[in-house]
């Protein structure tokens, strides 16, 4: 890990969780991961984690663009939680430990997001997008904005096994393989519970 991730991680756990301790150098080297765990295992965190590890060498070398490295999709609703605890509060409280800004954006795009927001996230877009399947498909129609997403490092779905069931993943399926074709070297990173079959779960995760 980064000096300042591992600093923060010592500081806030004993250790790797299991998702962690087999995902995290998974990413790192670029593999598709599909993390599949019971809830409350640390999944989400461990997508983050693997993400703003990269991010975070990125933005001490000063070499961070102004682009959307990482998007972040969930069927639910109900995401703030789940984003604060394991996003936002570690990005936070990493600056505190350096006493420095890490200049890390994270922005959330939805379908109740303004006009105003939308026109502010072309002009500074975020390094990590927290959006919804269907705002998703809308971006890469959009020419201005399909333009950010252009060699995104980074997809991360959460709750595969919701996605995987219903209409509304196949709709998710056919933008990633959209967004593969603006960033060949795409990253896909699955967090799921323990669903069965898992070995189809993974399938549909890393499409065609």
């Amino acid at each position: 890990l980064n000096p300042i991730v591992r600093t923060w991680f010592k500081n806030k756990f004993d250790s790797f969780c299991l998702p962690q301790k087999y995902a995290v150098l998974n990413i790192h080297n670029s593999r598709n991961t599909l993390v599949s765990a019971i809830t409350g295992s640390g999944k989400t965190l461990t997508g983050f984690l693997a993400v703003l590890n990269e991010l975070i060498t990125l933005s001490e070398k000063n070499e961070l663009k102004d682009k959307v490295y990482c998007i972040y999709v969930s069927p639910l609703k109900a995401l703030a939680a789940d984003i604060q605890v394991n996003l936002l509060d570690p990005l936070r409280e990493m600056e505190q430990q350096e006493n420095k800004k890490l200049d890390i954006r994270v922005g959330l795009r939805t379908g109740d997001t303004s006009v105003g927001e939308r026109q502010k996230m072309l002009k500074n877009p975020p390094h990590i997008l927290i959006t919804t399947s269907e705002s998703l498909a809308l971006m890469l129609s959009s020419p201005k904005f399909s333009e950010l997403l252009k060699d995104v490092k980074y997809f991360i779905m959460d709750e595969c096994h919701a996605f995987a069931e219903n209409k509304r993943g196949v709709h998710l399926s056919m933008s990633i393989e959209r967004l593969q074709r603006l960033s060949p070297n795409l990253i896909r990173i699955g967090l799921s519970a323990t669903a069965e079959p898992i070995e189809e779960i993974a399938q549909f995760l890393v499409g065609s």
